[in-house]
Parts: structure tokens; C-alpha cells; sequence
């Protein structure tokens, strides 16, 4: 089982502290001070390693990481229709979790190139209550993993994994094809993360390269009014500031007032508060993920900075607000 660390260490590639992010910090929202941090820590970054890719596709030995994350990021669309044809279930009991999964295909009369189905199964489980946690992403034993508990399943493409995370261990090579179509043989890999709620966040991110999904998904009450980009756009996987370049300071500080004025509308300035604190839940848990599997995707950054600054912003909206 592969386990990425949720603790921080001292040397090169530190990954940050999780937040202390519990309500008890905040009964009297008005008066208290906040103890969030001002801004999001990030690791030291490291680039995935070639042999991790030339692993799973021996072709792309020597290719530019950006080359190819542009070109998984075009195949979007492909790995999505490609997806909808299997029948894999949404979870499984970890005491009946096989090495394998048989996924049938679902017939059509367009069947997507070979290289657009997800080549693993990840089986995703929290790394918060292991006592020994290591510092960087690692093996562990199978025999680990509680008898008792329902692991949420995700399809994932190994290759756009390898091409961007560059804490995961080297994934297994895909499983020979037996040539029949009627299903596809997915390994399945039990992967321990700090913050296993949040990561279909991150999972679709990296399949999609959306930034304008991903805000959305981060703040929901503000979908509406966030801009949307093209679905095939040609900066996606650049690792380019591109979406989040087009959000000015006036425009940062207009969403953060329209999203404080939806959190007052749950219940004053305490209920304000809640509401907020929720959202900068799941940011931390987006962050603590990214910074345990290495992902250094310039836009992905700039989507949780810009997040975070409009809820901090919108919870000193609130606080001004329940003290005039």
C-alpha cells in the first residue's frame, strides 16, 4: 500500500503542518482573533521523476513534463468518455479488497483509443491516525489496512499521476491486455493521503486540468459568478498562471463581500462563521493533499490562493460587519 506523509520534517521537501482548524477556536466570532494562517505554506518543489513515466510509457523516456501534461490535458475529454463505459463500483469493504478488479465496458459504437482508460484503481484511506507516519510518500504493508472500514474506489490514468506527483512511488505497470474487450483488469492500489474527503477534488483536477471547476468546487456559493473556460483550452497543463491571472484585486474583494453576505444569510455573524470555517476545510484538505503527493502545478496553486483569500477576506467582511 502506498502511504504519503501528512507530517512535517526539517530537510529539503518538508511538507507543511496540517491547521489547526477546530471550531472551539472560534465561539465568539466577533471578538476572537483569527488563528488562520495568512497565506498557504508550500513545500520545497521537486519535480516527479522521468523514470517514474519511462516506467509506464518507456516512449515518453527523455519527453519535457510540459509536453506531456499538455497532451494528457487535451485528452480530457477522451479519459472522460472512456470512463463513463466502465462499471466500477464507488467503494469497497478493505476486508474484501482484491489485488485486481475486472471493470466491464459498457458497448458502443465508438469505443475511445486504448490509451484514454485508466490504468489503475485507487483505493484511498486516511494516513491521520497512523502513529508513524512517514515524511515522504512510501510502501506499507497491506495487513495495515482496517478490516472494518468502506475504501472509497477512484479510476486514475498511472501516467498523468507520474507526471504529476512527484511524491508517489513509482506505480505498477499496467496489466497485460488479454485481448478480449469486454472488460479491463485494474490493479488496485490502496493509497494513504492526509485528507481522503477532499480528494476527488484533487483527483478530477489532475484528470481534467479545470482550474474554473475547481474554484467553483472550493466555492460553491460564487459558481455563478466565476468565469468558466474553455473546455479543451490550450493552456491547460502548461503550468501556466492563466485562469486565475484574469482575477483582479477589485475582483477578489467583490466575491469575498458576495460570499460573506451568503454566509450571513445562515444564521448572522456566528452562523457566518461556520459557514466559512467549512470552506476553509476543504481548502486545507485540498493543500494538505498536494503537498503530501508533491503536485507543484502552478494554476492548481493559484486556485487554492485565490480561494483562501476570499474566504479570509469574506470572515473579515463578517467580523466588521457584527462589530458596526
Amino acid at each position: 500500500m502506498f502511504q504519503v506523509a501528512s507530517r512535517p520534517t526539517h530537510h529539503h521537501g518538508a511538507i507543511p503542518e496540517p491547521l489547526n482548524l477546530s471550531m472551539s477556536h472560534y465561539q465568539s466570532p466577533v471578538a476572537q482573533k483569527l488563528n488562520i494562517p495568512r497565506r498557504l505554506a508550500r513545500p520545497s518543489f521537486s519535480e516527479p521523476t522521468r523514470d517514474a513515466v519511462a516506467r509506464i510509457d518507456p516512449a515518453l523516456t527523455g519527453v519535457p513534463f510540459e509536453y506531456i501534461r499538455t497532451n494528457l490535458a487535451g485528452k480530457s475529454n477522451q479519459m472522460l468518455a472512456a470512463l463513463s463505459l466502465l462499471t466500477i463500483p464507488s467503494s469497497l469493504p478493505c476486508a474484501h479488497l482484491p489485488p485486481t478488479l475486472d471493470a466491464p465496458i459498457r458497448p458502443t459504437s465508438q469505443v475511445p483509443d486504448s490509451s484514454a482508460f485508466p490504468t489503475l484503481i485507487l483505493a484511498i484511506l486516511s494516513s491521520r491516525s497512523s502513529s508513524a507516519t512517514p515524511t515522504v510518500a512510501s510502501f506499507a504493508d497491506k495487513s495495515s489496512l482496517p478490516a472494518s472500514a468502506t475504501v472509497p474506489l477512484y479510476p486514475a490514468s498511472a501516467l498523468v499521476l507520474a507526471s504529476h506527483c512527484s511524491l508517489l512511488p513509482p506505480l505498477p505497470k499496467a496489466l497485460p491486455s488479454n485481448g478480449r474487450r469486454a472488460a479491463l483488469t485494474l490493479p488496485i492500489i490502496p493509497l494513504t493521503i492526509p485528507s481522503p474527503e477532499t480528494f476527488p477534488l484533487l483527483h478530477a483536477y489532475l484528470h481534467t486540468m479545470r482550474p474554473d471547476t475547481l474554484l467553483a468546487s472550493l466555492l460553491p456559493a460564487l459558481a455563478s459568478s466565476l468565469p468558466q473556460m474553455a473546455a479543451a483550452s490550450s493552456s491547460a497543463g502548461s503550468n501556466k498562471l492563466v485562469y486565475v491571472a484574469q482575477f483582479s484585486s477589485e475582483r477578489l474583494l467583490r466575491l469575498a463581500h458576495a460570499l460573506a453576505g451568503a454566509a450571513f444569510q445562515r444564521g448572522g455573524t456566528q452562523g457566518a462563521m461556520s459557514a466559512l470555517m467549512a470552506h476553509i476545510k476543504v481548502i486545507n484538505g485540498l493543500w494538505q493533499n498536494v503537498c503530501a503527493l508533491g503536485v507543484f502545478d502552478t494554476e492548481l496553486w493559484g486556485v487554492m490562493d485565490l480561494a483562501w483569500e476570499v474566504v479570509l477576506t469574506a470572515m473579515t467582511k463578517v467580523v466588521e460587519n457584527g462589530k458596526a
